[in-house]
């Protein structure tokens, strides 16, 4: 992919226009600004190290282009050419385009995927289109011709825009965008105007058209595609080209139609979304009261209240200089201290009210605070700057947050979030403001455009009787809490949402994500009722938790749970689990400086196994890297780590230090009912090699004279579509298979759970997972083996049955949903439940899948 350099005497400047090429390019194209000279405050003028600097940051051999400003400009960038070896000068292009409306069009080209010389022609037609729109006579014309129709049927459609600002950049480049999406030539035409045909793969030749709110245009296509294009485009239109409510609608009289269907963080065309965009609702936005809104189920149940707006607002940074830089350093430090054990705390608490594994989130943000990568930047901010402690913060927070957004990998982007939030803390205790959290008062719903973690995990359960947010996905760390914290949760809903005034009657279904404003009395004595025969349901199956799980025609399935700790132990003990079917030992590995030794894991993997008693506990050995990184094991810096190493990958390459963890194991399971579980297996090699340093641990503890057990059971966790491809090849060497299906899903779909803007994909109903579970039990019990499922789904109600009848043996699960899983399974006839799984495996959509599970409920 291209990349692009933005060159301005004036670093600010250079930062605003990439800014805007940014919200055209999308994350993945790279774009790199430099302006000023390297100087304290970077005074005005142009330096060629730091242009070379910046085309080296996005260098590929697909090309750079550099758009420059004026005068000394051109001749920096000119020096910075030159100080490249030959053979990379020929890929970078230096374009007299104008600034701003040249990076605007050549970010649109870019992101197509287009060569270097596509790019820069877009760049240098880009003045056509201001020209039109100001009705300028000039001689500019598009960048790209007219192309001529392919051969086959000429397909037309006749469309009104509704934006209040027509064919503006934004909408324009979301049409161009949809429109290279198909094979077909695609042709615009102003029917108001006459002007066109235009090229409709090209942002100049649509923009030129001038095209304005009210105009009637005509779409034209041929190629194998062009009903597929046309019928794109006419979506993309009846949702305003991604524009907002207020920018797309006609009048503000009448009132915009709800979203029906779950809404990511950006538009349809892929246009991004600021933050600051969602903390601003237009106020003319108005919500139909026998509307519904629908969005992703983040966390089951039923509430109904009313609204509770949560409007989070940015702390008031001082702008002056200090006197004093020790003084103002140690207040950051001391605030930086503050915090830290802020973030202590909140962990803390979490594992008291849900579980260990959840409160390992807020790990990583403990980490932030001693990166040097932040400290350090504030630290010459407040010394050679004189910045104040806020101000010195703020700028290297924002600067390792626009680095990481910068990156190709869309998990490392996320964790721009993560930076910002604990940046925002520090902030809050240097002036003395704490945090801004959802401190409701009164009980209702929570309504907010989206939730941290940290927000999530402070609220009170006694007055957050639900929550619904315009943004985030349902696999989310903050949905995830609000599951754990039983808090019925709808995320994903729309900005329509941000529309509701305070104390608005709602209806929260978290099951089916649907939320109900302004209900009617019918509706909410249905769910009423609902709600109450949940209640009674849930006391009836804590009753009977510690009874067996058996279906109505006999077949039993084991409902284990998944623990952290010997409190999440205890917890699974007291809802009835009939053992451990995944034991993650990260705990005791991570927020610490050094490994843990053999002994202390013993210790603490024997103290759970006597909690246990004699129930069987699978023993997951350690799952790190990826978002779960060791301060004392050199992993790398990796462009993707979720597909990178981690996991057993970290573990072979470490073998004595893995079978410092085997030999606690192969001792603890001398005593107790112990199996071990290698996660993250890809290939047959990789479980021979992890299966022969555990024989190696069970020698190495024997040759010291203690005892250990005659055979360990041993498996893999199937997170790997690899691993469920050839399971029928596993099952005749592995004791049993259980299935992650959060990994299984997002490496399925390609979509990482944690991130918003694909969290509708990445959704474990999906036919293609469950395809892949169905080939897994197959080919286990082909050889006699078992199957367990120990991801999120092996929880969920509303997955329960669909996995029994894809003949699961075991389901694991955090403790709070065992008596409700038992619950389902006794209601199940194991017959009904295969022929249910059969139907759902047809079916073409997540979607289907749910509503009809749904309606066998």
């Amino acid at each position: 992919m291209v990349g692009l350099v933005i060159v301005s005497h004036s670093a600010k400047l250079a930062a605003g226009v990439a800014e805007l090429a940014r919200g055209m390019a999308g994350p993945h194209v790279p774009l790199a600004a430099t302006g000023g000279l390297d100087l304290p405050d970077r005074p005005l003028g142009t330096d060629a190290a730091l242009v070379q600097q910046a085309i080296a940051q996005v260098y590929s051999e697909d090309g750079v282009l550099v758009l420059m400003d004026l005068g000394s400009a051109v001749l920096s960038a000119e020096m910075a050419l030159d100080l490249f070896p030959p053979e990379q000068r020929a890929h970078v292009l230096l374009c007299e385009a104008p600034l701003v409306e040249g990076a605007l069009a050549a970010a649109v080209q870019a992101r197509l995927g287009s060569p270097l010389e596509q790019v820069a022609a877009e760049a240098r037609g880009a003045l056509a289109a201001k020209a039109a729109q100001l009705g300028a006579p000039t001689t500019l014309t598009p960048s790209s011709p007219l192309p001529s129709l392919e051969d086959g049927p000429e397909l037309s459609v006749q469309l009104t825009i509704p934006n209040r600002l027509g064919l503006h950049a934004r909408p324009a480049a979301r049409f161009v965008q949809t429109a290279n999406q198909y094979q077909a030539d695609v042709r615009l035409r102003d029917l108001t105007t006459g002007r066109g045909p235009a090229n409709a793969k090209s942002i100049n030749a649509v923009a030129t058209l001038g095209v304005r709110q009210g105009h009637q245009i005509e779409l034209i296509a041929a190629g194998p595609d062009a009903e597929a294009a046309l019928a794109a485009l006419r979506q993309l239109a009846d949702d305003n080209f991604g524009d907002k409510d207020d920018e797309g609608l006609a009048t503000k009289d009448e009132p915009p139609p709800l979203r029906h269907g779950p809404q990511p963080e950006t538009s349809r065309a892929g246009g991004k979304r600021r933050r600051s965009d969602k903390l601003q609702p237009d106020s003319s936005l108005r919500l139909h009261p026998s509307s519904f809104l629908k969005g992703l189920p983040a966390s089951p149940g039923i509430a109904i209240g009313p609204a509770r707006l949560f409007r989070p607002t940015a702390a008031n940074i001082p702008a002056h200089t200090i006197a004093n830089p020790q003084k103002e350093w140690d207040a950051l430090l001391k605030a930086i201290e503050q915090t830290r054990v802020q973030i202590r705390a909140l962990r803390a608490a979490v594992a008291r009210r849900a579980d260990r594994y959840s409160a390992e989130i807020f790990d990583a943000h403990l980490l932030f605070l001693d990166d040097e990568a932040l400290r350090e930047p504030a630290r010459r901010a407040i010394f050679d700057d004189h910045l104040n402690a806020a101000a010195a913060w703020q700028r290297a927070t924002e600067q390792v947050a626009a680095e990481y957004r910068a990156l190709d990998d869309e998990y490392l982007r996320a964790r721009a979030a993560d930076v910002t939030s604990v940046g925002q803390q520090v902030i809050g205790n240097v002036l003395g403001q704490g945090a801004t959290t959802p401190a409701l008062t009164q009980a209702g719903i929570l309504v907010a455009p989206d939730l941290t973690p940290a927000d999530t995990a402070r609220l009170d359960p006694a007055l957050v009787l639900g929550i619904c947010t315009a943004f985030g996905g349902s696999t989310s760390h903050s949905a995830i809490l609000a599951r754990n914290f039983g808090i019925p949760a709808v995320v994903g809903l729309g900005e329509s949402l941000l529309a509701l005034a305070e104390g608005t009657p709602l209806v929260v279904d978290g099951e089916a994500g649907e939320v109900y404003p302004d209900p009617d009395p019918a509706l909410v004595a249905e769910y009423t009722r609902r709600a109450d025969a949940a209640r009674r349901a849930r006391e009836q199956a804590r009753a009977l938790s510690a009874t067996p799980a058996i279906t109505r025609d006999g077949r039993r399935i084991e409902v284990v749970a998944n623990i952290g700790s010997p409190a999440d132990a205890r917890a699974a003990v007291a809802a009835g689990a009939e053992g451990v079917g995944l034991f993650r030992t990260e705990f005791l590995f991570l927020d610490r400086q050094t490994a843990p030794d053999e002994e202390e894991q013993y210790t603490a993997y024997r103290a759970v196994a006597q909690i246990m008693g004699e129930r069987p506990i699978i023993v997951r050995t350690l799952d790190a890297g990826g978002d779960k990184p060791l301060p004392y094991l050199d992993l790398g810096a990796e462009a993707n780590p979720f597909l990178g190493f981690r996991a057993v990958r970290v573990c072979l390459a470490r073998p004595g230090f893995f079978k410092t963890q085997l030999r606690a194991i192969v001792r603890v399971a001398a005593e107790f009912p112990v199996k071990v579980m290698f996660p993250m297996i890809a290939t047959l090699d990789e479980w021979r090699a992890a299966r022969a340093l555990l024989a190696e641990a069970r020698a190495e503890v024997q040759q010291r004279g203690q005892a250990v057990p005659d055979r360990i059971e041993t498996g893999i966790m199937v997170e790997i579509p690899a691993a469920a491809l050839r399971a029928r090849r596993f099952a005749a060497e592995v004791d049993f298979f259980s299935i992650g299906t959060n990994d299984l899903t997002q490496y399925t779909l390609a979509a990482e759970r944690g991130n918003a803007r694909v969290a509708a994909l990445a959704d474990a109903f999906q036919p293609a997972v469950l395809q892949l579970i169905q080939s897994v039990v197959e080919a286990a019990h082909a050889q006699g083996k078992w199957v367990g499922v120990c991801g999120e789904m092996g929880g969920e109600p509303l997955a329960v049955p669909l996995l029994v009848g894809l003949g699961v043996d075991e389901l694991s699960m955090n403790a709070p949903a065992i008596p409700q899983a038992k619950q389902i399974i006794r209601a199940v006839d194991y017959g009904e439940a295969r022929q249910l799984a059969e139907a759902a495996l047809g079916l073409e959509s997540a979607e289907a899948v749910r509503k009809m599970l749904n309606a066998e409920r």
